[in-house]
């Protein structure tokens, strides 16, 4: 487990960011409804930028977050979320979408959450959506389509998955466990978090590979010209696909193990990729060729590809 907090521009000004020495990563408020945040009092104006720079000088991994209205739609809002942790450099944590009043744990929140964090995700970037544990009760993020999600939880005082009222009892990774944390300087009480996955850090570079990703990676048509299914075509170009996507993985393992600079074993780094190219590629080649071609083929072709994988250099 790893602790973290989110924060809010204004709700927690003043806050020492030079004082803090334990936390592993933090959130702060970017975005609310069709706006970026800001707010004005007197003379000053409070803006995530400060948050944003202050967790940078300690070194800490932060990212954005975005109240959900009901005033824009949620692609619109997921591109203003995508726009602001951009323009802060904020994406060492992924972005977040905070989903609660005004919406109700229905239907029309679970689509505008879903179609949000579609949104980021088809932009390459891995989404995080934070939901009170009743909310998620209702509407099961954990079984959202969306790809990489990360799941965050607001359940004070016990676990999400514990008895009682609110219980959560699906998939999440992050647990934000109370409201009235202390940091140096803050104007406010803090929520503390505790992580138990490392999904929601790095989310630009640990997208998972989707069947989705598999389509378009591979220029095969399952259809003729004439509209007609051809299987025989459709393997030939799978095959030749995975021809050329083993002989790029092998140029790039050439690149680090002849890299002085960079000593890897050969061999730990084979296993490393075997492992993961079977863990990820193989069941996204798999959903894909089912989806075109039935379970039979797609059988065959994970036989195929797993061997492929797995045989000797």
């Amino acid at each position: 487990m790893a602790r973290g907090t989110d924060v809010h521009p204004f709700y927690q000004r003043g806050l020492r960011w030079d004082q803090v020495t334990d936390l592993a990563f933090a959130w702060v408020k970017v975005s609310d409804g069709g706006a970026p945040y800001s707010r004005k009092e007197g003379n000053v104006v409070y803006r995530p930028d400060t948050h944003v720079a202050g967790a940078k000088s300690r070194g800490i991994p932060v990212g954005g977050y975005h109240y959900a209205q009901l005033t824009a739609g949620p692609e619109e809002q997921a591109d203003l979320l995508l726009a602001e942790v951009r323009r802060l450099g904020a994406i060492g944590v992924a972005p977040m979408l905070d989903l609660e009043a005004p919406f109700r744990p229905d239907a029309g929140a679970r689509d505008f959450g879903t179609a949000f964090c579609g949104r980021v995700a088809a932009a390459g970037v891995r989404p995080a959506v934070y939901m009170s544990a009743s909310f998620a009760a209702a509407l099961r993020p954990d079984q959202w389509e969306v790809p990489g999600l990360v799941i965050v939880i607001a359940r004070y005082g016990a676990r999400p998955e514990a008895p009682g009222a609110g219980r959560y009892p699906g998939r999440y990774d992050v647990h934000q466990y109370t409201s009235g944390g202390s940091l140096p300087g803050s104007a406010g009480a803090v929520d503390f978090d505790e992580s138990y996955t490392d999904n929601h850090l790095d989310p630009e570079g640990a997208m998972p590979f989707t069947s989705d990703d598999f389509v378009q990676f591979m220029w095969g048509n399952v259809f003729d010209s004439a509209g007609n299914r051809n299987y025989a075509q459709f393997v030939k170009d799978l095959d030749a696909k995975i021809t050329a996507l083993g002989s790029s993985l092998d140029a790039v393992t050439k690149l680090i193990t002849d890299s002085s600079a960079h000593p890897v074993d050969p061999q730990q780094l084979a296993a490393a990729l075997e492992g993961k190219l079977v863990a990820e590629l193989v069941p996204a080649v798999t959903d894909a060729v089912t989806r075109a071609a039935g379970t039979e083929t797609a059988d065959e072709v994970r036989q195929m590809l797993v061997e492929r994988l797995r045989s000797p250099a």
